[in-house]
């Protein structure tokens, strides 16, 4: 079955897990994207830590309900119909699989995230314990759970991490590029520098996560999965592509000239690309599964 003919048959349960699975994704990595880059971007001046300390909290909350809702979708998966969500067998069966407990696990992690609302230093080596919690339920779950598992699950948490601090990026750039002002210029050289790392991260851990779980990257085109698959990477291609232009382009613009238009139009570019990328995953993990080719 080729990727449109999965999309065609779409039933409601997995619908419903698309758009579960997608809003989980964005609020999670950005609750966890926002505390790493309060740490990493010192030249946020007081407003923007403010709105971004709000950001993470809010963002965490919503997280905390969205994780919470891949139980009752799980248990109608598992009933084989929307009746599943009022069934308390697979509610029980659901609460006690891997996924409950990496929903446990995300949920603790987020409560912790929370707490950097509250601006206070001793409170911040627990939102980075949150951090590093919602990275690790990712772990818990899907094929990071398959053979060699540590080697899966080291992969899934750098691919995480890079991915929650480049969402994460998104506001409080575009928040302090609105000032036109050295320490805008600062905070998003700062930024470029650290995605050089982290982008190479997120592209290496995904590859090779690819290659475990496919076998051969290009035989795997011929599955659903790996047309998914290759979707995504056409969007997060245009997505670095974006980031290019912004390191390239746009920050010494905004630095020679103080306009922060530019870049603040591309950045709404990228969070656009990137909201498309979680929603292909979400799409192929709720529906399609890779076979290991070769």
């Amino acid at each position: 079955m080729i990727m449109g003919g999965v999309l065609a048959a779409l039933e409601p349960v997995q619908i419903a897990s698309i758009l579960v699975k997608a809003g989980m994704y964005i609020s999670v990595l950005l609750a966890a994207g926002s505390v790493i880059n309060l740490w990493l971007l010192s030249e946020l001046d007081t407003d923007a830590s403010r709105r971004l300390r709000r950001l993470a909290a809010w963002s965490a909350v919503t997280g905390i309900l969205f994780s919470a809702l891949n139980i009752p979708v799980r248990a109608a998966f598992f009933y084989g119909g929307v009746e599943g969500v009022f069934d308390a067998t697979m509610l029980q069966i659901a609460v006690f699989s891997p996924l409950g407990y990496s929903v446990m696990v995300d949920t603790l992690g987020l409560a912790a995230i929370a707490t950097v609302v509250l601006n206070r230093n001793w409170l911040r080596p627990i939102a980075y314990l949150g951090v590093a919690l919602v990275a690790i339920s990712f772990t818990m779950r899907g094929h990071a759970t398959n053979d060699p598992r540590w080697a899966l699950s080291t992969l899934l948490v750098m691919h995480i991490i890079a991915a929650s601090f480049w969402i994460g990026g998104f506001f409080p750039l575009y928040d302090m590029a609105g000032r036109g002002n050295a320490a805008a210029v600062r905070t998003v050289e700062r930024f470029g520098k650290a995605a050089l790392v982290m982008v190479g991260l997120l592209i290496t851990a995904g590859v090779v996560i690819l290659v475990i779980l496919a076998g051969d990257p290009i035989a795997v085109l011929t599955q659903p999965w790996g047309q998914f698959l290759a979707l995504k990477l056409v969007v997060v291609s245009v997505l670095i592509g974006l980031a290019g232009l912004n390191k390239l382009r746009l920050t010494p613009a905004l630095a020679d000239s103080g306009d922060g238009t530019p870049l603040r139009k591309s950045i709404q570019w990228e969070m656009a690309a990137f909201i498309m990328i979680l929603l292909i995953t979400a799409t192929f993990t709720s529906t399609v599964a890779p076979d290991h080719v070769g």
